[in-house]
């Protein structure tokens, strides 16, 4: 039996075209990757690592494979060495960069693969090539196309709703975000208005139903916010049907959260998340909070990053 797979190519150092397509070409020719087809080339900005480094060319691939995931990796892996792939630090430069984005309905993983590929969902430099040759492909875990996903992140703001982990570590990581990025945070969760008094008694049911009623969840993040904001907890999600759900107010992905040590910190084990979610996530593994409130601000970069084609289809191996 076999699954659609997705992966997803980058590189940004030596000749970044040549090597994206040598990687093309390597993985073509495995035995179980059938029928291969790659979008157009974009070149897209570095985004969240060092200073001074060049523009990433991106592109994906679609294919059916017999393979497991795990040994797609080991694939993708060994054409990353032969082709002089470094691991120095994250966000760094690299010669190429090949990872597993989905591979059919697998919702799974350990220490170095997580599938879906935990950050995706924030990478236009993914999801729009994605949209070249795979935009029919749906992620698993809430069900949306690639090609719906693509479009909701690019509409709204780029935003973020914290989920899961320590109430305390959520309102400090928002904290630093405003401090070390300017970005705009909402830490407290809202809480329900007193009871109105008249003299010394409680307003009464019937006379409190005639008031204005006020939906917390929804004042919580301004409607016209119109530019990145990140919360430590989840406002009210309008319905998936709803015109509503383009509002700067309702968050782009919900950022599940989960806590690290040093020594599972990169790449971190698998656990499974619960299910039942329709809204796009995106996972965050944390184990300090500069380290994540960088992680975040990269995110929020990523929603918006400009992607300019650099070829007229994907033919270009």
């Amino acid at each position: 039996m076999t699954a659609q797979c997705l992966i997803s190519f980058g590189s940004n150092l030596g000749d970044p075209f040549a090597l994206v397509a040598e990687a093309a070409r390597m993985i073509n020719a495995f035995d179980n990757v059938i029928g291969l087809r790659t979008s157009r080339l974009f070149e897209t900005p570095p985004i969240g690592g060092p200073l001074g480094q060049e523009p990433f060319l991106n592109a994906v691939a679609s294919f059916e494979t017999a393979s497991s995931a795990r040994d797609i990796l080991g694939l993708l892996q060994q054409t990353e060495h032969h082709l002089g792939r470094q691991r120095r630090q994250r966000w760094d430069a690299r010669s190429i960069d090949l990872d597993v984005v989905l591979h059919g309905e697998l919702v799974g993983g350990g220490t170095g693969l997580i599938v879906p590929h935990p950050r995706y969902t924030a990478r236009q430099f993914v999801l729009r090539p994605a949209c070249d040759v795979a935009p029919h492909y749906r992620d698993p875990r809430f069900g949306w196309t690639l090609e719906r996903l693509a479009r909701h992140l690019g509409e709204g703001v780029p935003s973020l709703a914290l989920v899961g982990g320590d109430e305390a570590i959520r309102t400090d990581l928002c904290r630093q975000l405003t401090a070390d990025y300017g970005i705009e945070t909402f830490a407290d969760r809202p809480r329900e208005e007193p009871m109105a008094v008249v003299g010394h008694a409680p307003v009464l049911r019937e006379l409190k139903s005639e008031m204005p009623s006020r939906d917390h969840s929804e004042a919580a993040i301004p409607q016209g916010i119109d530019h990145p904001w990140v919360s430590a907890f989840l406002p009210k999600l309008p319905s998936l049907e709803s015109h509503e759900t383009s509002l700067g107010c309702v968050p782009r992905l919900v950022a599940r959260m989960q806590s690290t040590t040093p020594q599972t910190r990169w790449p971190a084990p698998h656990q499974m998340w619960p299910g039942g979610w329709r809204w796009p996530e995106y996972r965050l593994e944390i184990d300090d909070l500069t380290w994540a409130a960088r992680e975040i601000a990269s995110a929020l970069d990523s929603m918006r990053c400009p992607a300019e084609a650099v070829t007229s289809d994907g033919d270009w191996w």
